[in-house]
């Protein structure tokens, strides 16, 4: 006998095979960036899957309720995590994986230009704040 529940099943095993697919990617992708990118998106995709799989077998509207709570907490950090991580490498130099060589939009070299005009910039404001 089996105990096999479409409503439950299916989204969790879509889940899954976001999940998966993350770490794959995870393993496959060359540069912090895109990996970044993988884990992100497909880890929140996946575990939205799991997340609903899990709320729809529950009969307990509180746990419904909790899981898709955890879920939208998720929906909303993940995201902005993943941007965080990724600016605060940008502004520590690491370039990202270009197969051609070709920095097409020029913005490689630019963070440490950028950092050091906030530098002048908060300098001077505070030589005008002391002056």
């Amino acid at each position: 006998m089996t105990d096999f529940n479409a409503l439950r099943d299916i989204p969790i095993l879509i889940g899954a095979f976001f999940v998966l697919t993350s770490a794959i990617g995870i393993v496959r992708f060359p540069d912090l960036y895109s990996r970044l990118h993988a884990s992100s998106k497909l880890v929140t995709l996946g575990s939205a899957g799991i997340f609903l799989g899990a709320a729809l077998s529950f009969q307990d509207s509180a746990a419904f309720t909790r899981l898709l709570a955890v879920l939208l907490f998720q929906f909303l950090t993940t995201p902005l995590t993943a941007y965080l991580i990724a600016q605060a490498a940008y502004l520590r130099g690491l370039p990202p994986h270009l197969p051609t060589g070709i920095d097409e939009w020029g913005a490689l070299g630019k963070a440490e230009e950028i950092a050091q005009a906030d530098r002048e910039a908060m300098q001077s404001m505070q030589a005008e704040g002391q002056g």
